[in-house]
């Protein structure tokens, strides 16, 4: 199992300081069930839980390119939450809600 607070990543430069109420909050875990890995995370405070939005589907990829692709079908007719960029754990991540409502973390791998 791995697991990350927010309060545990690194700082944004120019962002607002973080409340501790969110520094303990849970960004990023790693829960395995069988041979199958489930990503799960807390929300913001104050941030609606709308219905719908209670799951995320994360695919985890191990190159750049393939996200790309992915990326670029999900956004297509959906709605672009976090565009595809690096990310201090990610050379290529990004948020997309597809055209269905379903909304996906695009995570790649390190190499």
């Amino acid at each position: 199992m791995f697991k990350q607070t927010f309060g545990e990543a690194p700082e944004q430069e120019g962002s607002e300081p973080m409340p501790e109420e969110m520094k303990k909050r849970i960004a990023h875990a790693v829960l395995v069930v069988g041979s199958s890995e489930l990503f799960v995370s807390d929300s913001e405070p104050n941030q609606p839980l709308e219905h719908g939005s209670e799951v995320n589907i994360c695919l985890t990829l191990k190159d750049v390119s393939e996200a790309e692709c992915i990326y670029d079908a999900l956004r297509l007719e959906g709605a672009v939450l976090v565009p595809l960029q690096p990310i201090y754990f990610s050379p290529a991540y990004s948020m997309v809600t597809d055209r269905f409502g379903v909304t996906f973390q695009i995570f790649t791998e390190r190499n």
